[in-house]
């Protein structure tokens, strides 16, 4: 036990010697460029070399080395004193730390943070995250915060929607995920797909909350669906016979629609035939 305990402390500190020989290394040549072109000193550390270089040189301590540098770049970033300090933000995250060790979670959610808060730079906090999705596809929270940097700063919802779409592929993902995907379609002008997710939550859930949250949903998105489906058999049979139908069952006969859809209470919806408009006669709950 002792020779054993003894072996893994002089792993420890192997280890320790090549992080410092590494760090020391990096400080010279930092100093060594600094005065060569007289200029003001930049941290040493922003000169490291690519992670794949250091995880040769790391003699098999690559994941102690991504811990150090990790949890530096935390101090570094966070010190609103340094002027530039984002300059070479990307470098240090996607180039050397996720290089170091592809599988360590943190430095992509909390590089990417940065990014995109502090540094306000989303398409580069959305580099990163793909990175690691590619790296680890396993790992639904990577794609959703990708998602949700694309609908909470970029406003783009279908590439919202996509990211979720990709964390939902992975295991154990939470709940949440499915009804922001159902909600980035609503947002992104397609209620139909909408309609699908709310429907599909609302048929699952074993939450009462949940369903009820999800049956809103279904009920303004099946109103919605509805009256366009019924506008457009309306403009479709105008086209037709030249007229707008003096009833909606004419959709039916005239083969436009395979059956007129009631509203979520189960009642016709209202139809006047001298504009061809069609109507709902209840109130939607969301817009409450």
């Amino acid at each position: 036990m002792r020779i054993i305990r003894g072996a893994l402390a002089g792993r420890r500190g192997q280890a320790l010697l090549v992080v410092v020989a590494l760090l020391l290394a990096v400080a010279v040549q930092g100093r060594i460029e600094a005065g060569a072109d007289r200029r003001p000193a930049v941290h040493p550390l922003l000169y490291l070399p690519s992670g794949k270089y250091l995880r040769v040189v790391s003699l098999g301590f690559d994941g102690l080395l991504a811990d150090v540098l990790y949890l530096w770049s935390i101090q570094y970033y966070g010190n609103y004193a340094i002027a530039d300090r984002y300059d070479y933000l990307e470098h240090i995250y996607d180039t050397v730390i996720t290089e170091l060790d592809p599988r360590y979670l943190d430095p992509y959610l909390v590089g990417a943070m940065i990014m995109d808060f502090e540094a306000r730079r989303p398409e580069a906090a959305l580099r990163l995250l793909d990175k690691g999705i590619a790296r680890n596809p396993d790992k639904w929270i990577l794609a959703f915060e990708a998602g949700f940097t694309c609908y909470n700063e970029l406003r783009d919802y279908r590439r919202a929607a996509a990211y979720f779409e990709m964390a939902l592929r992975a295991p154990d993902v939470h709940p949440v995920v499915r009804r922001l995907y159902a909600n980035m379609h609503e947002r992104a002008g397609d209620p139909r797909t909408s309609l699908r997710e709310w429907a599909e939550i609302y048929d699952t859930a074993a939450d009462e909350y949940v369903k009820s949250v999800a049956w809103n949903h279904v009920h303004d998105l099946k109103v919605r669906v509805d009256l366009l489906d019924l506008d457009d058999g309306v403009v479709r049979f105008r086209a037709l016979r030249g007229r707008a139908p003096r009833d909606l069952r004419e959709l039916v006969a005239a083969g436009i629609l395979p059956a007129i859809p009631l509203d979520p209470e189960e009642r016709e919806y209202r139809y006047a035939p001298r504009d061809g408009r069609v109507t709902y006669s209840g109130g939607l709950i969301l817009a409450r």
